[in-house]
């Protein structure tokens, strides 16, 4: 009895606790919904999106009442008969919506996408800021159908869903389409496999790996500013564009790569032991911020293994072959937080703690494909919608990767639009398919018969194909004076039908050379590999950026190693630059500025890290002489915090007026090389 009253005592007070715990008051019930509903309802990255675009509409509604308020002013003018109310106009977009809401989005669309010229995006991008803006105003009272009632001055529904906003975006889409359709294509094309064999054979023609790799070994980095850059620029670029090809990362997803996010050096089971390496990839757009996503911090990495086979697409060797000469040039090993791809100015000086930018990667990806004689238009987009085109579709049979592989590896959502992955897939496929332009080729490829065409891999090899393939072996081996019979054994038939199927089919493969006998360290050179009249001729020796000397006069001796770190922005970077004067950064290997020797920087390092140490040195002497208080040099200096280039000019002026000698000064008014902070 005693024992069942102490359950049922204990039960009753669980059941109080947990009714204290779940009780909340409306107000905070609504608040956290309405949080939540702001958080999950889209993506951050949409979120931003939509809250520019709703600020760039007011500031447009403002402009427009503005110019009409000084039309309406001027003398003699006369209200027309339907004259809209400019005052009610200049709330059209506030809240709650009236009759011109409707009318001042549709000028909105007007002006960004047909006087500005932009595409069917942006307009599908403000109408969707703005429907979700006024479905959620007051919970959901102007969600729905618009209507307006002119007797009652009624706003009803979502201005946004207007008739005449609805068709302006439909005009504006079948206008891009026809644009498409008509004109040459200028979006991101996708680069192929065998464009970016083009591409690396002409970089391996400019710049043999085997030059980084000597540097490597020998442990000096080259000191000829010339060659140093060039080196730098090729290994970076073969790097990143292999692992854009590989990881189909978006360009701003692979700049913002840090060495945290890689585990070097991974031994695969046993029997085979696969060297490789993992990556990590957590901040993928869309993809663990969409509903659903529920997987593991492991379904962001990928394994990446050799690829002997195409080395034109090796990640793993072009990753390796770049990470070392990096570190050789900064004089240190990469730290968590340095960044794979980092940001290189144009004196030669690598800042690990800066990424590379976007316009340097789109500036990289035209020299080197205007390089390689690449034609068509290529964008920091191409790397992804290649490598997925590539896997799903032109890679060898049997090696091809299911729709289930390419939506994970892509880091498309399952609950992702279909047609935003078949845009990556297909739309290359239809113009295959679809396009008759190859129809005079004396070996038909019948795309339009089945998948790539395909069918012409099983079907038997015809006499005349036969002869043809013969006929272009034969003349080949002439020109390398080769006897063709003892060529012809030593391949035997199997080669010669192997490249009938390949030449039938149209796949986008790689001849012989890159497949059999190539170490994966090593990029087969143009004239041996390379498609005719795709590549260029290399430059002769005397020619090569390497070989050609420079003047004594241009050369900077640059100390590997020896850099100073950007301040980072904010209102304390002042202090940051005192901090790096007086205690240097032990984390990123920095010895305090006021201790360093005279060599590091004069003469050759001059350019390199002497304007940024004495700018350092000229925040700290005049933080020294207002007694190390921080409310005073903000006193002095209220706009320290804008900008360090600012703070130095303002400290100059001042010791100009207290007559102090001012050091060397360039025709800009502040230090050369002042830029980089």
């Amino acid at each position: 009895m005693a024992r069942a009253k102490k359950n049922a005592g204990a039960k009753g007070g669980k059941s109080e606790k947990r009714k204290a715990q779940t009780a909340a008051s409306t107000a905070d019930l609504g608040r956290s919904t309405r949080e939540a509903r702001a958080t999950y309802t889209n993506a951050k990255k949409t979120t931003e999106a939509y809250e520019g675009y709703l600020a760039r509409g007011k500031v447009f509604l403002k402009s427009c009442v503005a110019q009409r308020r000084k039309e309406e002013a001027r003398e003699g003018w006369v209200r027309p008969e339907g004259h809209v109310d400019t005052d009610l106009l200049a709330k059209a977009f506030s809240k709650p919506p009236n009759k011109y809401s409707a009318t001042a989005l549709e000028l909105f669309i007007t002006q960004k996408c047909l006087v500005e010229n932009l595409k069917k995006s942006t307009a599908e991008g403000i109408h969707g800021a703005y429907a979700k803006y006024w479905d959620t105003m007051d919970s959901d009272k102007y969600a729905g159908e618009y209507h307006y009632d002119e007797e009652l001055d009624k706003v009803s529904g979502c201005p946004a869903r207007a008739g005449i906003v609805a068709s302006l975006v439909k005009i504006i889409k079948i206008r891009d389409t026809e644009k498409g359709a008509a004109a040459t294509r200028n979006h991101a094309e996708a680069i192929s496999a065998d464009d970016m064999k083009v591409m690396m054979d002409w970089s391996e023609s400019i710049c043999p790996a085997s030059k980084l790799i000597e540097a490597v070994k020998m442990g000096v980095a080259p000191q000829d500013l010339a060659e140093r850059l060039l080196l730098l620029k090729h290994g970076q670029m073969r790097a990143f564009g292999s692992s854009g090809f590989n990881l189909w990362t978006r360009n701003f997803e692979l700049c913002a790569l840090q060495m945290r996010d890689l585990t070097l050096n991974c031994v695969g089971p046993l029997p085979f032991n696969h060297p490789y390496f993992k990556v990590l990839l957590e901040g993928r757009k869309g993809w663990q911020h969409k509903q659903g996503y529920e997987s593991k911090r492991e379904s962001c990495e990928y394994n990446m293994y050799p690829q002997p086979d195409l080395p034109a697409l090796d990640m793993h060797n072009f990753l390796l072959t770049w990470i070392p000469f990096y570190e050789l040039c900064i004089g240190r090993k990469l730290q968590p937080d340095d960044y794979i791809f980092p940001y290189i100015a144009s004196n030669g000086v690598i800042h690990p703690d800066r990424e590379m930018t976007l316009q340097m990667c789109q500036n990289l990806i035209t020299e080197f494909t205007e390089g390689a004689g690449l034609k068509k238009t290529y964008t920091t987009h191409s790397f992804r919608r290649g490598g997925a085109q590539y896997r799903f579709m032109f890679a060898p049979l049997g090696k091809r990767w299911s729709l289930n592989i390419v939506r994970w590896w892509g880091g498309w959502a399952t609950g992702e639009h279909v047609d935003t992955l078949m845009k990556y897939l297909l739309d290359s496929l239809q113009s295959y398919e679809t396009g008759h332009g190859d129809a005079l080729c004396p070996v038909p490829l019948e795309a339009d018969k089945s998948f790539m065409g395909d069918h012409l891999l099983v079907r038997p090899v015809v006499t005349e194909e036969f002869r043809a393939v013969t006929s272009q072996i034969i003349t080949h081996l002439n020109k390398l004076s080769l006897t063709p019979p003892a060529c012809v054994c030593a391949h035997g038939s199997q080669g010669v039908l192997n490249s009938v199927a390949s030449s039938r089919s149209g796949h986008r493969q790689f001849p012989a050379s890159a497949t059999t006998g190539t170490n994966a360290g090593t990029i087969p050179t143009p004239a041996s590999t390379a498609q005719p009249n795709r590549t260029p001729t290399p430059p002769a020796r005397d020619e090569s950026p390497i070989s050609k000397p420079t003047p004594l006069s241009e050369r900077v001796e640059i100390i590997p190693g020896v850099v100073i770190p950007n301040l980072k922005k904010g209102a304390k970077a002042w202090l940051d630059a005192v901090r790096q004067w007086e205690h240097g950064d032990p984390v990123k290997g920095l010895t305090p500025l006021q201790d360093w020797p005279r060599e590091w920087y004069s003469g050759g390092m001059r350019k390199v890290t002497g304007s940024k140490r004495s700018q350092r040195k000229l925040i700290f002497d005049e933080y020294e002489r207002l007694e190390r208080s921080e409310a005073e040099f903000v006193k002095l200096y209220p706009d320290a915090h804008k900008h360090i280039s600012t703070l130095i000019l303002a400290i100059r002026e001042t010791n100009k007026s207290r007559g102090v000698i001012m050091g060397r000064r360039s025709k800009r008014g502040v230090d050369s090389g002042a830029d980089s902070d």
